[in-house]
């Protein structure tokens, strides 16, 4: 059972490595290779010793036939230690580096090299103190240093896990944005399981399996990997723990992995989608344009004449107008969308988020007086941005949301809220809309998909707001549910004027 273990871990850790691809999959792949390897050196040795019990033969090898084949391995005892020792050891190291990797403590992230420097120091050592050769000559004939080394060993190795689990806790406590939350979750659960997986082998010392001074290691206590025989509730005990710490540690890699896999093709899907519909683009506002242009022809030949004749010259005028406007209006929106669709460029400087928010609120009010917006601001929360079109993403948020509250006939309560969250700027626009159903959810942000009157909404606002979001390097999130109201954050990265870059 215990090679099943191995194989899973090492399966689950470079799934997520092939499905991430990025700094902190390498870490998390780093604690499934690296606890693969420790268990793999173990079960090798143990099989080599021989003489155990069918109980025990079962939860380690399931079958004798491979006990007997990795039994006739010609490995030396040496290289086997080292293997075990290389494993234990780079555990702890890999497991803070996924704590600094997730943490957004500003004081930590801006010693992050050093901190991995120096984090690195002593796990070298104690390779280069367990290489065999090197082992060889430090202890020969200095039985104190096995009883200095191995509490020190246990001391760094508790450190590096509590240190590296702490971050991740902090992290998944100090985080208020639900996806964020749910992601730090999945990265905490999986070093929790993996991290109690590796404590049931890790506290034995590695230079035992060197089989060179197994009367010391007796006289100071310490058990090796062949102990005494447990008894068959032992076993299973032990199994049972096993088995539920690579399932927890597994299973968070996994949906931690899918997460991100499942933003990232959806992120592709919309890019194909727009560059698809984006050929013809163009050439559909050109088209539009001109039939408005010739409305407008029209429109002034029909005033001209109705002057001369006045059978209700009031009404005939009035719609006479709405029609200009209406044309106006749509000639505005070829033109912006044409100007999109043509230039993508942006211009980012440091401004305030609450000067970005004041911009897109009264912007807002020009089309829609009569409704309030509850603000709240972060005073001085500088975000590198372009302030005009990342205005015009939040007012076509609060846009949306005032509509959307009209939708479900109910009076429009919009709030904007601007804070910062850890090492981000968050600009939340909430509304009391109907919400928006799960399964519509991962489609709202799809060009030209639109579930209102298709006559003046095209479906490209929520498109445009997220691509300009990805254009400031931030990220745009929904929460919503039926019948609640709708919350759309977007995350901009925070911007540090006491610091360059």
């Amino acid at each position: 059972m215990l090679l099943l273990v191995l194989v899973l871990c090492a399966a689950t850790s470079v799934f997520v490595a092939l499905r991430r691809r990025d700094t902190l999959a390498v870490y998390l792949c780093g604690l499934g290779v690296s606890n693969a390897l420790m268990l793999l050196g173990i079960i090798v040795y143990i099989a080599q010793m021989g003489g155990m019990a069918a109980t025990e033969q079962t939860f380690l090898f399931l079958l004798p036939e491979i006990q007997h084949w990795l039994q006739l391995r010609p490995i030396p005892m040496g290289k086997l230690g080292y293997v075990v020792a290389v494993g234990r050891t780079l555990f702890p190291w890999f497991l803070l580096q996924v704590g600094l990797e997730v943490t957004m403590i500003p004081r930590v992230r801006r010693r992050m090299k050093s901190l991995r420097w120096l984090s690195a120091i002593l796990p070298a050592l104690f390779l280069v103190y367990y290489f065999p050769t090197v082992y060889y000559h430090l202890v020969r004939g200095r039985f104190w240093l096995i009883t200095a080394m191995i509490p020190l060993s246990l001391a760094w190795i508790g450190l590096y896990l509590l240190a590296g689990l702490s971050l991740m806790m902090q992290e998944y406590r100090a985080t208020t944005i639900l996806f964020f939350k749910r992601n730090n979750g999945y990265i905490l659960l999986a070093a929790l399981g993996i991290t109690a997986l590796y404590l049931l082998y890790a506290t034995k010392d590695p230079a035992q399996i060197y089989n060179l001074f197994v009367a010391e290691y007796i006289r100071l206590g310490v058990i090796s990997y062949i102990g005494p025989s447990m008894t068959v509730v032992g076993w299973i005990i032990l199994g049972m723990c096993t088995l539920l710490f690579v399932v927890l540690g597994g299973y968070g890699m996994v949906r931690y992995a899918q997460m991100d896999y499942a933003e990232n093709r959806e992120e592709v899907s919309l890019q194909r989608k727009f560059d698809a519909a984006g050929t013809g683009v163009s050439v559909f506002v050109h088209g539009i344009k001109n039939q408005l242009l010739s409305s407008r022809v029209l429109h002034k030949k029909l005033s001209r004449a109705l002057e001369k004749e006045q059978p209700d010259i009031g009404e005939v005028r009035a719609c006479a107008e709405a029609l200009r406007q209406l044309n106006e209006g749509m000639l505005a929106r070829m033109d912006e969308l044409y100007r999109t669709v043509k230039n993508s460029a942006l211009s980012l400087s440091p401004v305030e988020a609450d000067r970005v928010a004041g911009m897109a609120v009264e912007r807002f009010h020009g089309k829609y007086p009569e409704v309030p917006v509850a603000c709240s601001g972060a005073p001085g929360r500088l975000v590198l941005a372009d302030p005009g079109p990342l205005s015009e993403a939040v007012y076509n948020l609060l846009t949306n949301g005032c509509e959307a509250a009209l939708q479900a006939g109910r009076e429009p309560r919009l709030a904007l809220t601007v804070r910062g969250e850890r090492l981000w700027t968050m600009l939340e626009v909430r509304d009391n809309g109907g919400g928006i159903p799960a399964e519509l959810q991962s489609r709202i942000y799809e060009p030209f998909f639109t579930s209102k009157n298709t006559n003046y909404n095209w479906g490209m606002g929520l498109y445009y707001v997220r691509r300009i979001v990805k254009s400031h390097f931030g990220r745009l999130r929904l929460e919503s549910r039926p019948g609640e109201g709708s919350s759309f954050h977007i995350m901009l990265p925070r911007y540090d004027a006491g610091r360059r870059g």
